[in-house]
């Protein structure tokens, strides 16, 4: 992506209070939705061009240099392996781990990690950077990232796409109803529910957040939240419901806020 583009999103994140920054290598942009005016273009042709931002370290890097520690940067991270390919020949997030040092050497403050339903590999995962001998994952906030079921077919896919493993206990449970997809929501819902509470039991420094990938569809996540006790009652906020401090993030998009139990989707907003 140009540096004209990533200049003008990043100042006018600034100019609207916007502190919290996803850093995402993405997907390479199509040079017809970021078209710049012809003289622009031949002016900007040589000092300003896609090689600059290839990596989403080379992001954080930029973002840091030029606005120090006003915003808030996350970064992703795959606790099953990060892959491009449709079919992968090696899969792993040992493989990964060197590049998800650079971001956070580079100035990453959090870490937001690709779906899972597999919750060992989760917990394998933290475990590892939490151990690493570079040390520098000891105070990172790593959240994790959970996908809500909402139709069967939807959620084979999608897993598909992302090189997700789903449990064989998790398949068997849905296979018998997967015409059903009010059936198959609700018993989505008691899945994520188990990954929660298995990953709360799980030890942590901190305060555990989750991200959701609501993929615009926030009625489940509202069971989630409710079910799972992550919303907590206006008694149990103290202050402000959100941080404005760029050391912690206050949410990973727009519709989330920063509370005692995490980070989660303020599903109650019109």
């Amino acid at each position: 992506m140009r540096r004209k583009v990533v200049d003008e999103a990043l100042g006018e994140a600034k100019i609207m209070g916007i502190r919290n920054i996803l850093a995402l290598r993405g997907d390479p942009p199509r040079e017809e939705e970021y078209r710049l005016d012809v003289e622009e273009a031949q002016e900007e042709e040589i000092r300003d061009n896609n090689e600059e931002f290839v990596w989403a370290v080379d992001l954080v890097r930029y973002v840091r240099r030029k606005y120090g520690d006003f915003f808030c940067i996350g970064v992703a991270a795959y606790p099953e392996g990060h892959s491009d390919e449709s079919h992968p020949v090696e899969q792993s997030y040992v493989r990964d781990l060197p590049y998800l040092i650079q971001k956070v050497e580079a100035g990453a403050d959090f870490i937001v990690t690709q779906f899972f339903f597999d919750v060992h590999a989760y917990t394998r995962f933290e475990k590892a950077l939490r151990e690493h001998e570079s040390g520098v994952f000891w105070r990172v906030p790593i959240i994790p990232g959970l996908l809500p079921i909402q139709n069967y077919q939807i959620l084979k896919r999608t897993a598909k796409l992302a090189h997700c493993r789903i449990p064989p206990g998790l398949l068997e449970t849905l296979d018998p109803i997967k015409a059903d997809d009010e059936h198959v929501k609700r018993k989505g819902i008691d899945a994520l529910c188990d990954i929660i509470r298995k990953i709360q039991a799980v030890k942590s420094d901190g305060p555990r957040g989750f991200h959701f990938y609501t993929l615009n569809l926030e009625k489940v996540v509202g069971s989630i939240l409710e079910n799972c006790n992550l919303i907590p009652l206006p008694s149990d906020i103290r202050g402000s419901a959100i941080d404005d401090s760029p050391a912690i993030p206050n949410g990973v998009n727009g519709t989330s806020h920063h509370i005692p139990n995490g980070i989660v989707p303020q599903i109650r907003k019109p």
